[in-house]
């Protein structure tokens, strides 16, 4: 925008009133234009570059030739080849990811199906086992029966022979209907009634059914706490436990059990004296059917981590030196 400029000539006589009009460009027209047309042509990309033929003013543009046209057609066509090698790419990296779940799925399917009939078979022979258990059970329930009277009617015999003999009889009928009730208790269903019980009463009564031999001590502790729990079950993982602990004390020891509580838990820890387990066998002990014993069954701790970890929501651990089962019920049942 021109200004114009009002402005006395002083060589003119004051008397004239001569005036002078200059035209003169306001401070700064057309610098800001040129500067930041100058500015952008320094920041252009190269593909600006290509395009733009400025002059050294900034200020005028050539057409393009047919040179800087091949320039860019070559960086388009190197960048579409590049982009055909990364849809390539992602296309072979699908299939071969198709092609896994597709496996995954396909050994899926095999597992489920095997899974399916080991199930099956598992239900029958449950079933059958529940039958035929209970089948064994009634007439070794009558056997035990006449035992008892034999004895009762004999006892004050001198015949030793036969009280010997009424004596083995009475440990084999005892033998098989523990074994039974062992794999009753595993494989039967039966609802849990949880109430709040004395976990010392409880270990109490475990020591009583335990039957011990007079060369083993049992430390029962002094303090108790009381438990949300069913304690017919529970009683039956402490018997197992004190009994497995007797049979590991051939030369007699101590059976030493303690009580406490953390978290609001009960915590129970059942230790002996014994060689303690072997460290090979260690890992396996919960493990259904596995057993180092000639007669046992290799249930009786698979059926007392099933109580305690599936029916009371708590955990049973065992490590040695010396051996120690700890055993972690919830004093409150959610």
């Amino acid at each position: 925008m021109a200004r114009f400029i009002n402005k006395k000539d002083p060589s003119e006589n004051p008397a004239n009133n001569g005036r002078m009009i200059f035209f003169s460009k306001a401070p700064g027209q057309g610098t800001e234009a040129e500067i930041e047309q100058i500015t952008d042509s320094h920041n252009a990309t190269e593909f600006e570059k290509a395009t733009t033929n400025s002059s050294n003013s900034g200020i005028s543009s050539k057409p393009y030739t047919e040179e800087r046209y091949t320039t860019i057609n070559s960086i388009i066509e190197e960048e579409k080849k590049e982009l055909q090698k990364i849809q390539e790419l992602i296309r072979k990296r699908s299939e071969t990811l198709d092609l896994a779940k597709k496996q995954l799925r396909e050994k899926q399917n095999l597992l489920q199906t095997h899974l399916d009939k080991r199930s099956n078979k598992f239900t029958v022979v449950g079933e059958m086992s529940s039958k035929m258990v209970h089948d064994i059970k009634n007439p070794l329930t009558v056997i035990k029966a006449q035992v008892d009277l034999l004895k009762l009617r004999y006892s004050k015999e001198e015949d030793s022979t036969l009280l010997n003999s009424l004596g083995r009889m009475e440990q084999a009928v005892n033998g098989i209907t523990n074994h039974i009730n062992d794999i009753l208790n595993f494989i039967r269903e039966t609802p849990s009634t949880f109430e709040n019980n004395s976990i010392l009463k409880i270990l109490n009564e475990s020591v009583i059914y335990a039957n011990k031999p007079d060369n083993v001590s049992i430390n029962l502790p002094t303090n108790d706490v009381v438990a949300s729990c069913d304690a017919t079950k529970l009683q039956r993982v402490f018997t197992n436990i004190i009994v497995n602990s007797i049979q590991a004390l051939e030369k007699g020891g101590t059976i030493t059990i303690q009580i406490s509580e953390q978290n609001n838990n009960a915590i129970i820890q059942i230790s002996d004296s014994g060689p303690g387990i072997p460290s090979d066998v260690l890992p396996k002990v919960f493990e259904p059917l596995f057993t180092t014993k000639k007669e046992g069954t290799g249930l009786g701790l698979p059926t007392c981590k099933k109580i305690i970890e599936e029916e009371h929501a708590g955990s049973i651990a065992v490590k040695n030196d010396p051996t120690t089962f700890t055993i972690t019920v919830p004093k409150t049942q959610q």
